[in-house]
């Protein structure tokens, strides 16, 4: 397990943040401490609620609904927001992952949000396949503006092969989304 840094704080204001969004393509290394900071602020643990975990981003019924990769350095990597730590699931590189391959040589640091139906599906049933969607969204655009307040270069990406990413994160969950970042 690694342990992240505890998120640092965020000085950029919200409006700021907002107008300066922007999505980026050139990546350098993303240090531990950004990356805590960026993770922690974006999809991290923001309180308890008898017993439950909520986090930075709503999910519906406050039920966990996704799972949160981190791609660098040849090591595939499950956050976990209740340690806020980071576990070594596997390795991988990112080659044939992107539909757009000029990704491969850029990104150095890659978050992977892939949705799980779980409880959520017994609770809602087939529309908890839609809800999914909608709360990758929400962390997706939590990471894009923390991100930018942090002075990160990032993008989300949705042109990938998503049997390649499935692979890459041991089969977890359906892939929404992958965010680059540096």
């Amino acid at each position: 397990m690694i342990a992240l840094p505890e998120p640092g704080p965020l000085v950029m204001p919200l409006g700021e943040a907002l107008l300066s969004r922007r999505s980026r393509y050139r990546y350098e290394p993303v240090g531990l401490s950004a990356l805590g900071s960026l993770l922690g602020w974006a999809v991290g643990v923001q309180r308890r609620v008898d017993g439950h975990v909520l986090g930075m981003n709503p999910t519906a019924g406050g039920l966990p609904s996704l799972a949160v990769h981190v791609v660098r350095d040849g090591e595939v990597l499950e956050y976990s927001r209740e340690e806020h730590a980071l576990r070594l699931v596997g390795t991988g590189v990112l080659e044939g992952v992107f539909t757009q391959p000029e990704f491969e040589s850029r990104a150095s640091t890659v978050v992977v949000l892939s949705g799980l139906l779980g409880p959520g599906l017994e609770k809602y049933g087939e529309v908890h396949q839609s809800t999914v969607r909608l709360d990758g969204g929400i962390a997706l655009q939590n990471l894009y503006l923390v991100g930018t307040a942090l002075g990160l270069r990032c993008c989300a990406v949705a042109g990938f092969d998503v049997v390649r990413v499935r692979e890459l994160v041991g089969g977890e969950g359906d892939p929404l989304a992958l965010f680059v970042v540096g």
